[in-house]
C-alpha cells in the first residue's frame, strides 16, 4: 500500500484500493460510509445488492455481498473464499453493516461457522426467472423465446448487461417508455397514453398540476386507477422507464426482478 492510500485509509476512511459496486456504483475507491448509504438503500427498497472487492484476498476472501433477503428487515450474506461461496441468509441491517465494515477496516471476516457453502449462481433457474419475466413485460411468448437466445446470464455482470438488454427490447416494442424527471406534463401525458391505449384506463388530467414533478403525477395516476399500476423498471439511470401492468402482473415482476437483483417498483420515488 502507498503511503498516500495509507493516510487516506488511517484519516479519511478512504479506501483507495477497494473495490465497491452496487446498482449506482462501480469501481475503486470508496469512503467507508458508501458501505452504511448503500445498505440502507438496500432496506427502503432501491438498490438489491452491494458488493466489497479488497485489493489481495483476505484469509482467502476475495468478496464479500449483501443481497436483499427474503424479508424486508433482512439481507444474505455471501462470501468468496478459496473459489467457493457461502452464504449466511437472514441478517439485519445493523449486523451488515458491522460485518462489511469489519472487511474493510479490520480486514476482518464474519465467524466462518456461521456461513453455508452454496452455488455461486444457479444458471438455469435465473435464466427461466429470466424468461418468464420478459415472457410477462413483452407480454409475447413468441417474442420472449426469439429474446432469450441473445441472453448470457452466466455471472452477475451478465444480469447488469441482459437486464439493459431487455429494456432496450421492451422499448423498441413500445411496452415501456423512458421520460426525463424534468418532463413537461402534457409531454408525461403522451407518453403515459401510449401505454394505454390498448387499455380500458382513463387519466384523469384535471386533477394533475404543472407545478408537480412526474413522482407526483405517478403517484396521482396509481391513486385513481383500481386494477392497474403505473410502474417503474429501474436501469440505474436519472431517467423514468415506465410501464402499465395489472396488479397482479406488477405483483409477479416485482418478485421476479427482485430475484435478478433489480427493481420494478410503482412509479411514484426516483
Amino acid at each position: 500500500m502507498s503511503f498516500y492510500n495509507w493516510i487516506q485509509e488511517k484519516l479519511f476512511d478512504n479506501y483507495e484500493e477497494w473495490r465497491l459496486k452496487s446498482p449506482d456504483y462501480n469501481g475503486n475507491g470508496f469512503n467507508i460510509v458508501g458501505i452504511d448509504n448503500t445498505l440502507k438503500a438496500m432496506h427502503d427498497g432501491f438498490f438489491m445488492y452491494i458488493e466489497l472487492y479488497p485489493p489481495h484476498a483476505i484469509d482467502g476472501c476475495t468478496a464479500m455481498k449483501a443481497r436483499v433477503g427474503k424479508t424486508s428487515d433482512t439481507v444474505d450474506i455471501f462470501l468468496d473464499i478459496d473459489n467457493k461461496t457461502y452464504r449466511m441468509a437472514g441478517v439485519s441491517y445493523p449486523d451488515a453493516v458491522q460485518m462489511m465494515r469489519a472487511f474493510v477496516k479490520k480486514r476482518r471476516l464474519p465467524d466462518r461457522s456461521l456461513f453455508v457453502e452454496t452455488v455461486k449462481i444457479d444458471v438455469k433457474q435465473i435464466k427461466s426467472t429470466f424468461a418468464e419475466l420478459a415472457t410477462l413485460l413483452l407480454g409475447d411468448a413468441k417474442q420472449a423465446k426469439s429474446f432469450m437466445p441473445k441472453v448470457k446470464l452466466t455471472s452477475i455482470d451478465d444480469i447488469e448487461d441482459d437486464w439493459w438488454n431487455l429494456y432496450e427490447k421492451l422499448l423498441s416494442k413500445g411496452r415501456v417508455v423512458e421520460l426525463s424527471l424534468k418532463i413537461e406534463l402534457e409531454d408525461f401525458l403522451c407518453g403515459v397514453q401510449k401505454l394505454i391505449t390498448d387499455k380500458n384506463l382513463v387519466i384523469d388530467t384535471a386533477a394533475l398540476d404543472e407545478a408537480q414533478c412526474i413522482m407526483d403525477w405517478c403517484a396521482h395516476i396509481n391513486a385513481t386507477w383500481k386494477t392497474h399500476k403505473l410502474v417503474d423498471m429501474d436501469i440505474g439511470t436519472d431517467s423514468f422507464v415506465l410501464m402499465v401492468l395489472s396488479n397482479e402482473e406488477f405483483k409477479t415482476a416485482q418478485e421476479l426482478a427482485k430475484e435478478l437483483l433489480h427493481r420494478i417498483d410503482v412509479a411514484e420515488r426516483s
